[in-house]
């Protein structure tokens, strides 16, 4: 079992060589999102190219054809399905699609309901529904089965939609976009609940986690956010700023969490007490997305160069001094200490409206390639 460290975030990245699954011929753009398949012993990319790719993750061995939709245009939403059997596409032609993992073969292509790219999708918790986010400004929630669109869709009020996440009893939507705020949503009334204000008003929040005990992580422009569902408004800032998370992901056990920043490294918390496990991981330029295994024991990372990076938590943390998890404090609460900066957060009613910024640039990567050296170097 992984253990937490009280090791603050602030000290050097660990410089690990993960395993390299080598992108040469696989893709030929950027990889935008991606996921483990048949028990953590495949992962599915996605592509600026519009093309989708199953590999073993041992040997990275091409697991079939691409799977591929003339017209799509880049692929920058996926998510897989509750049982794994179904993985669902958003694209840049602002349609989604829906495959069926056994056969790669595409079930469904439903109605261009978005009038720009779709950004972000997700899954209801009993897997009925489906949520979308575009650059349309719009959510969309749809009938899994049907492929027909629920309601009518949600004008969020943000620009941009870049994240769309469901609470676990999946009764409530929460978006965020190209503002500094995120929204609740009433799932059957379409109603916005409440706005909470994440960050200062020239950021924006990019991406979004929430947990099974109704605790919130936001990735956003300047770092990592934690907030509540209830109507509090307290935000909690973890570590010091980073450059702009473009990624936030929760294991399967709910024990980590991983930020993938686009100042190249990864950070890794403990979302029960907000504390850092560990130091980053020192990625090479070019990250951009992020997905753990369904162990707990593996994360992959990917971007622009096309490999896809497989991190052994085990290894990392095995000469690492850390304390188990089960001796540190009960999951919801809150340890005191530098890692911490408390902020009031402002709720504010419907048709709030906040400044827009930027949301992230390019940069280049460098492969790295050792199955045998997952020992960290200290």
């Amino acid at each position: 079992m992984l253990s937490t460290s009280t090791t603050p975030y602030t000290q050097e990245p660990i410089c690990q060589e993960p395993i390299c699954l080598d992108g040469q011929g696989i893709h030929s753009a950027a990889i935008s999102c991606l996921d483990f398949l048949d028990e953590d012993r495949c992962i599915i990319t996605c592509s600026e190219d519009g093309s989708i790719q199953v590999r073993k993750v041992d040997t990275g061995q091409v697991v079939g054809g691409p799977w591929i939709d003339a017209g799509s245009g880049a692929v920058h939403a996926m998510a897989v399905s509750p049982n794994h059997l179904e993985v669902v596409t958003g694209s840049q032609d602002g349609r989604i699609r829906l495959w069926t993992v056994a056969t790669g073969e595409m079930a469904g292509k439903w109605e261009q309901a978005h009038s720009l790219t779709i950004l972000s999708v997700c899954w209801s918790p009993d897997e009925l529904h489906i949520a979308s986010g575009s650059e349309d400004g719009t959510a969309i929630i749809w009938d899994s089965k049907q492929g027909d669109i629920v309601g009518h869709p949600i004008r969020t009020g943000h620009p941009h939609v870049y994240a769309v996440r469901y609470s676990s009893d999946g009764e409530t939507l929460v978006t965020s976009g190209y503002n500094n705020t995120i929204t609740f949503w009433d799932v059957k009334t379409r109603e916005a609940l409440r706005f909470v204000e994440a960050c200062h008003a020239s950021q924006q929040v990019h991406c979004v986690i929430w947990t099974s005990y109704d605790r919130i992580f936001l990735g956003c422009s300047n770092g990592i956010v934690q907030t509540t569902a209830n109507t509090q408004g307290k935000v909690t800032h973890l570590g010091k700023r980073t450059g702009p998370i473009c990624a936030i992901v929760l294991s399967q056990d709910k024990f980590l969490l991983a930020a993938a920043s686009l100042d190249n490294t990864i950070s890794l918390w403990d979302p029960r007490t907000n504390q850092s496990v560990g130091r980053p991981l020192d990625h090479s330029n070019g990250l951009r997305c992020a997905a753990f295994a369904r162990n707990s024991r593996l994360l992959a990372t990917s971007g622009i160069d096309k490999n896809v990076y497989i991190w052994d938590l085990q290894a990392l943390f095995r000469d690492v001094n850390v304390t188990d998890r089960e001796s540190g404090p009960p999951p919801g609460t809150s340890t005191a200490g530098h890692s911490l900066i408390d902020i009031d957060a402002s709720i504010y009613p419907a048709g709030n409206n906040t400044q827009k910024g930027s949301r992230h640039s390019d940069t280049n990567v460098v492969c790295l390639t050792s199955l045998s050296n997952l020992t960290p170097h200290v």
